[in-house]
């Protein structure tokens, strides 16, 4: 890109811009160097020299060294010349955020009131002028003062028909708990999963009170709580009147501790907590393997069932094994959900898997090549939050970097992911976030509480969920003995997170790329 005659700072920002959507597409950088550029301001641009304000000695420190190739490649390239930056660090900005040296500066607000017609210019900086290489940069000629402040870049606009997740979309209803955009609608049959949905829409439409309680069983992520939530709109839609209520074991469990918890008005809100399950028409509820091992809640469950089945009401549990494999439960428990009919979900196969990119695609107005979508499907099999999270992952940086989906960009933007049969123990899990945070791997399974700990802690709990085969009860024991909630408790909070916050998606995505290539070099 050739230089043109321009006021110094609108050819700053604009060859900023440039360079900053390159760093930020660039797969060598890691999510907290790209954390480092978030903080940077343009200033001027003085013949080959820019100059970039940042807010730290740590920023400048971290582009100066660490990101020096990165960052003037991509200057290189916006300006069409070999451009070198000098850093001008903010005197009052420095002395609020130097006590801070490892914490990027995407992680604090930039300040607002920076205004390049008052701040100094490199000629006024002296040894606060620095090029990468450490050599101090060549002072301008030109006059200092700069007439107009320098617009700042703005991160790249996301055009319609951005993909967005399933998971992004959920529509809980207050009252019933149900996600109204589950439905059976956006349910993809195959072959892996056709005879439990048509069971599930015989019991939606009243007509399957043989198979009560229905028991819907299989692995993580192929579309258990899709159908109990789609049983649940379906009922509803045939019949307004019906009291439906969806709700997981841990909700079950919660509820049924805080009716304990005052003595004085326990009496009362057991009485609540009763008309509120004992009372529905349709009751669904989502991974009772969870509630194993908990005499009380179970002893209350157990009332709670026999109640609705003696008197005709539909019940229909999800869990991740089928009922006879259930532990904690009293056999007489088991004896009742066997009574009805257990049926499995199994991972989709090719063909079913395609159909589902394609439900996907179509729902979020996406326009993606059925190349694309065979490459996802050829090479995500084990289930659909795996297609859905690299869909997504294609889609996102496609749009974000202006390109069209393309075969080749999805095999270069997946081709960590492109990894079969890798072993990932939890104390590699551990080891790899405690590494990531500056941490040790005593204070990732210990009981230290601080926030940079406790959210290192979390996200370690949900990479052992997602990346192994270990129950939650399991994984509580690796982290020194805790309960299996509060590892429920860390999942929930990572998910809810990683859409909230794209810093914690980064550290979520990068750590994952890290823990399957370490795995892959053993």
């Amino acid at each position: 890109m050739a230089h043109t005659p321009q006021d110094p700072a609108a050819q700053a920002a604009r060859i900023w811009a440039d360079a900053l959507a390159l760093l930020k597409h660039n797969s060598s950088l890691t999510a907290r160097d790209k954390g480092w550029l978030e903080g940077v301001i343009p200033e001027a641009v003085f013949g080959t020299t820019i100059v970039l304000c940042v807010q730290n000695l740590a920023t400048q420190q971290a582009l100066q060294k660490d990101l020096s190739e990165q960052l003037l490649h991509a200057l290189n390239i916006a300006s069409g010349v070999n451009m070198f930056p000098a850093f001008k660090v903010e005197p009052k900005s420095f002395s609020n955020t130097s006590s801070e040296p490892d914490t990027p500066v995407a992680a604090r607000p930039a300040r607002e009131d920076f205004d390049v017609r008052t701040a100094p210019t490199v000629a006024d900086l002296g040894q606060d002028s620095y090029r990468p290489d450490g050599q101090s940069a060549p002072r301008p000629s030109m006059q200092s003062v700069i007439s107009e402040p320098a617009p700042r870049p703005m991160p790249p606009a996301i055009p319609e028909g951005t993909f967005a997740t399933s998971r992004t979309q959920v529509a809980r209803d207050p009252e019933t708990h149900l996600n109204k955009n589950a439905t059976f609608d956006t349910f993809v049959p195959g072959d892996s999963n056709r005879f439990a949905r048509t069971v599930a829409l015989a019991v939606a439409e009243g007509s399957g009170r043989d198979f009560n309680p229905l028991c819907i069983y299989g692995g993580s992520g192929l579309g258990k709580t899709h159908l109990l939530n789609a049983i649940g709109n379906y009922a509803l839609v045939k019949d307004p009147t019906l009291k439906v209520r969806y709700v997981t074991s841990e909700e079950f469990t919660n509820e049924f501790i805080e009716a304990l918890q005052n003595p004085n008005q326990s009496q009362g809100q057991i009485a609540e907590f009763n008309r509120r399950y004992r009372e529905v028409d349709v009751l669904l509820i989502d991974d009772i393997q969870f509630l194993g091992g908990k005499d009380a809640t179970l002893e209350q469950f157990f009332h709670t069932f026999n109640t609705l089945y003696q008197a005709n009401k539909r019940i229909v549990i999800a869990s991740d094994v089928p009922p006879k494999n259930l532990k904690g439960f009293e056999a007489r428990l088991i004896s009742r959900f066997e009574s009805g009919l257990p049926v499995d979900v199994k991972p989709p196969d090719l063909e079913t898997r395609i159909a589902i990119l394609r439900m996907m695609a179509s729902m979020n107005h996406a326009n993606i090549p059925n190349d694309v979508l065979d490459l996802i499907a050829e090479r995500f099999t084990e289930n659909i939050r795996e297609l859905e999270g690299a869909l997504t992952r294609v889609t996102a940086v496609a749009s974000l970097s202006s390109q069209p989906v393309t075969r080749a960009l999805a095999e270069q933007t997946l081709q960590d992911f492109f990894t079969a049969d890798v072993e990932i123990k939890p104390t590699d899990i551990i080891g790899q976030v405690a590494k990531y945070f500056h941490l040790s791997f005593d204070d990732i399974v210990g009981k230290g509480r601080t926030k940079n700990v406790s959210i290192a802690r979390q996200i370690a709990m949900y990479l052992c969920r997602e990346n192994t085969g270990m129950s939650l009860v399991d994984i509580g024991e690796v982290f020194h003995g805790r309960d299996h909630t509060t590892v429920m408790h860390a999942v929930k909070q990572i998910n809810q997170k990683m859409q909230q916050k794209q810093e914690i998606y980064n550290y979520v995505m990068e750590l994952t790329l890290r823990l399957k290539q370490h795995s892959n070099d053993k």
